[in-house]
């Protein structure tokens, strides 16, 4: 029932990435520095559209489940499928499909019996079904994980963000003049978060005390490495980082 062990962190290591068989549409490649928004549309190379329509945090776990332990919230992810109607069979998705992550970094399996989170959707059909998870409280910027074995081994994932999104920021274009990492926080002794690549565009949010860090919307990257289309020191502050 359950996937391989050795198989996740490479698929966690390619959703970094842009999933290659993602249809982009006006909302991103779905990749985990830039989800599809709650509510939207992501087809999959074989003809599911999936998309997470409501988030209950935290939610109760019912009769059958445990309760969460101290520190954890239950939580539960409504979603819809649709098969495409020029399938010439019916669209299968388990449970096991889907996961959950955060900006912790942690993956959280699907909860749900085999049973409870299976959909067998006619072409043209839709269903619609729930995805739950016990997650760390302290967790935020919730993704839904989504991993459908196809006739080939494994598409790479559609990640879709389960919590809407801030209202942007206004800030300064930035170009990366090297790939890098993103980090936590303002220091290169923190954890990463991310990367981007030479020449890629950025928006720069905010910054530390002296601006030799700028927040970017997954993280903080050094300015000194960045090529800023604006004054930096007119961002404000938001990191006392030391």
């Amino acid at each position: 029932m359950s996937k391989p062990v050795l198989f996740f962190p490479l698929i966690l290591l390619l959703g970094l990435g842009i999933p290659a068989f993602a249809q982009y549409g006006d909302f991103g490649p779905g990749s985990f520095k830039n989800p599809y928004p709650l509510r939207n549309y992501s087809d999959s190379v074989d003809g599911i559209s999936l998309r997470a329509i409501g988030l209950q945090r935290p939610a109760e776990p019912g009769a059958d489940r445990d309760p969460p332990d101290p520190g954890q919230e239950y939580v539960i992810v409504s979603v819809e499928l649709t098969c495409d109607p020029s399938r010439s069979e019916n669209c299968l998705v388990a449970s096991f499909d889907f996961e959950l992550a955060g900006s912790m970094g942690i993956i959280y399996p699907n909860v749900m019996n085999e049973d409870e989170g299976a959909f067998d959707i006619a072409p043209g059909a839709e269903a619609f079904g729930d995805i739950s998870a016990y997650i760390s409280s302290d967790d935020t910027d919730l993704l839904l994980l989504f991993y459908h074995w196809p006739v080939i081994p494994y598409t790479f994932p559609l990640v879709f963000a389960t919590e809407p999104a801030p209202e942007m920021r206004e800030g300064i274009p930035i170009n990366a003049k090297t790939g890098m990492i993103a980090r936590v926080g303002p220091s290169s002794d923190l954890d990463f978060t991310g990367v981007f690549n030479r020449g890629e565009q950025l928006l720069a949010l905010g910054r530390n005390a002296d601006g030799a860090w700028l927040e970017i919307s997954f993280g903080w990257a050094p300015a000194e490495l960045v090529e800023a289309e604006g004054d930096i020191m007119t961002l404000p502050i938001t990191s006392t980082f030391k």
